[in-house]
């Protein structure tokens, strides 16, 4: 009863219809209708903001989708090399002494450990990987040609080749191994240039992408740099106006994230298609499966976050220059 009294008595302590409103607006939220106080979709920054994000989901997709292609095709090509390779025999002048070394060698690689299987190639198979070289002409029976031996390892055990060389060399002169390793180490360092290639695009796109969504965020408070006055006098926060540009340019750099995705989708089933008629063995051992359509999926979300964060960021720091 007193302090009712009390402020009946001196009207200068009750609280003024502007001060309770200033505090309603530091407490509330942003609205839920993005058009009710910042018209963010008015003006052109949007359009940009849309076309560049779109773009680098779509630059993103394409390149990502190299580098997922480029690991498939590594990892496949090495599990094929680590799980075989090839002996060959050379002949001898005497055709029955050539047969029985032939014989000696197989049956001492299909008696070593870790050894699963051994096949002898026939000459059909020599023949049609020499026909691209000589023609479909030539006899190989006639030419002093190798045999060779296509031989599977158990890859859950470490596989010591130097040791199968030298026991190898004690049972034929003519036979020897051919050592993929070297192949190998080429096709390692041709991958990891070309890893170091599409992420170094990945990068320039990633920087591309912050620096126009920073010119479009620092537009668009430009363009709305009266409303923002206003929104201060009246007691809004620089987080409260942040937020309600971000959650706005968030919900356009999904549409345009999507809108990149859902081009580059097509694109990337075309380039997939033209490098498997390609007819290479090392362009058939590339497989995109569901996991890296999922990764490419999820890039509309992944760019939506990083917009978010940027716009953020650009926009409070923005305010705080206009105060």
């Amino acid at each position: 009863m007193e302090n009712i009294t009390e402020m009946n008595e001196n009207p200068a302590r009750r609280p003024r219809p502007e001060e309770e409103k200033l505090r309603a607006l530091r407490c509330q939220r942003p609205p839920l209708d993005s058009k009710e106080e910042l018209p963010l979709s008015e003006g052109y920054s949007k359009t940009f903001l849309s076309v560049i994000v779109a773009v680098s989901v779509f630059l993103f997709a394409i390149t990502l989708s190299g580098v997922l292609g480029i690991n498939s095709m590594f990892e496949n090509s090495k599990k094929q090399v680590i799980s075989n390779f090839t002996v060959q025999v050379l002949p001898l002048p005497n055709h029955e002494d050539s047969k029985k070394d032939l014989l000696a060698v197989v049956s001492f690689l299909e008696r070593y450990p870790n050894i699963t299987e051994v096949s002898v190639l026939s000459d059909l198979e020599i023949r049609s990987l020499l026909e691209p070289w000589l023609g479909n002409n030539v006899d190989i029976e006639l030419l002093p040609i190798p045999k060779l031996l296509d031989v599977k390892i158990d890859t859950n055990v470490e596989f010591d080749y130097k040791k199968l060389a030298v026991r190898l060399s004690e049972i034929s002169s003519q036979a020897s191994i051919n050592d993929h390793n070297l192949w190998l180490s080429r096709l390692l360092k041709f991958i990891n240039s070309l890893k170091v290639l599409a992420m170094t695009v990945l990068l320039l796109v990633a920087l591309a992408s912050i620096t126009a969504i920073v010119y479009a965020a620092q537009t668009s408070l430009n363009v709305h740099k009266d409303i923002i006055s206003i929104l201060h006098i009246m007691g809004a926060t620089d987080k409260y106006i942040a937020l309600n540009y971000v959650k706005q340019i968030t919900y356009t750099s999904i549409i345009a994230g999507i809108t990149g995705t859902v081009i580059a989708t097509p694109a990337i089933i075309i380039v997939g298609s033209l490098a498997k008629s390609i007819e290479a063995g090392i362009f058939n051992s590339v497989t995109f499966g569901p996991e890296e359509w999922l990764i490419i999926f999820i890039l509309p979300m992944l760019t939506a976050i990083l917009v978010a964060s940027t716009a953020y960021i650009t926009i409070v720091k923005s305010l705080r220059s206009m105060v």
